[in-house]
C-alpha cells in the first residue's frame, strides 16, 4: 500500500518517499485563546517536537504538509514569528514539503527570513501520491495518482458521544469526468483531520464538506465515503 494511517497520531505515512504527513498545524492559534484569559504552554515547540517525534519513530526522510501551516492570515505578529521559529527549530533536520492552504500568506518570506528551507508549492505531487492543502480543485496532473490527500477542513466524527478527529477517504464521484477528462478512476481522496491538538474539527458531513470543492462538487463521493478513527478503525 503506498500510504498508512499512523496509530493514535493525525499523521499518515507515505511508503516510497517514507514522509510523514500532517495537515492544519496553525502555529499561533494558542494565542487566540491566550487573549481571552485561557493559557497554554508553548504550543509551536511542542508541536513541532510531536512532529518529529513521529518522524524518528518511523524512520522518515521528511515531513510534508497539508497547508495552513500557521494560523495568522495577515502578516504576523512577534509572537508568532516566535512561534514560527520553535515550530521549525525542532524539525530542522529533516527535509520540509508545504502545500500551500489560504492561511500561508507570506509563508516563503517567512521562512527565509527564520533561515529554514522549504519546498513550498501549490501541490506537491509525487510518484503514488499527490498533497494539496484542498480549498481549491487540483491539477489533472495530481488526479492521475493513486491518492489525493487533503487538508483544509479539520474532519472530525462522533465517536462514544464525544467529537473526535478523523479520517475521511472517498472514491470517485459522478462528477469525477465532468472536472477532469484525464484522471485515475481508482484514485482515493483522503481528507487529513487537523494536526494541532487545540483544534478537533468540524463533525464529517455538509459542514465539512462545504469547504472542500472536491466534495462539494461530487469529484469524489461524500456518501460512500469511509470514515476512521486516529487508530485505524472504521466508523459507522
Amino acid at each position: 500500500m503506498a500510504i498508512s494511517f499512523l496509530k493514535g497520531v493525525p499523521a499518515l505515512f507515505i511508503e516510497r518517499e517514507k514522509l510523514v504527513v500532517v495537515g492544519d498545524i496553525h502555529i499561533g492559534i494558542g494565542e487566540k485563546y491566550r487573549n481571552s484569559g485561557i493559557e497554554f504552554p508553548n504550543d509551536a515547540e511542542r508541536t513541532g517536537h510531536e512532529i518529529m517525534s513521529i518522524c524518528n519513530n518511523n524512520d522518515a526522510a521528511g515531513i510534508a504538509m497539508l497547508g495552513d501551516v500557521k494560523d495568522r492570515i495577515s502578516r504576523l505578529t512577534v509572537e508568532d514569528m516566535r512561534g514560527m521559529r520553535d515550530f521549525f527549530a525542532q524539525i530542522a533536520d529533516t527535509d520540509i514539503y508545504i502545500a500551500k492552504g489560504n492561511h500561508d500568506a507570506y509563508i516563503d518570506a517567512i521562512l527565509s527570513d527564520i533561515g529554514v528551507k522549504a519546498t513550498i508549492k501549490k501541490e506537491i505531487v509525487l510518484s503514488d501520491v499527490a498533497l494539496i492543502h484542498g480549498n481549491s480543485m487540483p491539477s489533472e496532473e495530481a488526479m492521475k495518482k493513486d491518492y489525493l490527500i487533503c487538508g483544509h477542513s479539520h474532519m472530525a466524527a462522533l465517536v462514544n458521544g464525544i467529537d473526535r478527529k478523523a479520517w475521511l477517504v472517498a472514491r470517485a464521484g459522478d462528477n469525477i469526468s465532468k472536472f477532469y477528462k484525464k484522471h485515475n478512476k481508482n484514485i482515493k481522496l483522503v481528507v487529513a483531520p487537523a494536526f494541532n491538538r487545540l483544534i478537533i474539527g468540524s463533525r464529517i458531513g455538509y459542514s465539512s464538506a462545504k469547504h472542500l470543492p472536491l466534495l462539494n462538487n461530487n469529484v469524489f463521493d461524500l456518501k460512500k465515503a469511509t470514515v476512521y478513527d486516529l487508530f485505524g478503525n472504521e466508523l459507522a
